[in-house]
């Protein structure tokens, strides 16, 4: 069983090596154009910015910050985001949609890494590890693997409708839906690990920072 799941993770990564590369590319530059984007935006939006960040400090500070209610929040966006990969892929727009979806993860990323070193004196980048790593060490590859797949049946569906003049086999759609099922689940752990250890991280250093 565990030789045969092995063979299929290496043999999904030969034949997929190219798309991976182009994936982590794009995952990797939004999280560049994210970086920089903060030396650019307008002083309103910036103000505002500090204003939210400041104001998620003091709840933390205050032990105001309920981790039940970062649960939800971050599942249900994981779950938007898994929505979103799913039914791009069904559809021949999903080889543009998807990669745009990808870097714009990266992008939110390396934007909030860049504010936060940038906008906290001294323990930016203490806190930015702390907030944004345990839970990210999760949703990043899982997010490039489902690019990857979601990307994958995109091909899979314009090639059956332009190519192939058949549909896609039944069992290959099953396979796809759970993968990202199952993707979905890890994302969830990782909202577990957001909600329960990186608040925890974030409370010990929180008074060290204000």
């Amino acid at each position: 069983m565990q030789d045969s799941l092995n063979d299929s993770i290496r043999r999904h990564l030969a034949d997929n090596i190219w798309i991976y590369f182009i994936i982590t590319f794009l995952f990797i530059f939004g999280i560049s154009l994210g970086a920089l984007t903060v030396n650019n935006i307008d002083e309103v939006t910036k103000t505002d910015a500090v204003t939210y960040l400041k104001g998620f400090l003091d709840l933390t500070f205050q032990n105001q910050l309920q981790s039940e209610s970062i649960l939800k929040q971050s599942i249900k966006l994981n779950l938007y985001f898994s929505l979103i990969v799913f039914f791009s892929g069904l559809v021949y727009i999903g080889i543009v949609a998807i990669p745009a979806l990808i870097a714009f993860r990266g992008f939110c990323i390396g934007f909030s890494i860049a504010f936060i070193i940038d906008n906290i004196s001294g323990s930016g980048l203490l806190f930015s590890l702390s907030s944004l790593l345990p839970q990210n060490l999760i949703y990043v590859p899982v997010t490039i693997v489902m690019g990857v797949i979601g990307f994958n049946y995109s091909m899979w569906s314009l090639r059956a409708k332009y190519f192939k003049k058949s549909a896609i086999a039944p069992r290959l759609f099953a396979t796809y839906a759970l993968s990202i099922l199952m993707l979905f689940i890890l994302l969830i752990a990782g909202s577990i690990i957001e909600a329960y250890i990186t608040s925890l991280l974030v409370k010990a250093i929180v008074p060290y920072i204000k």
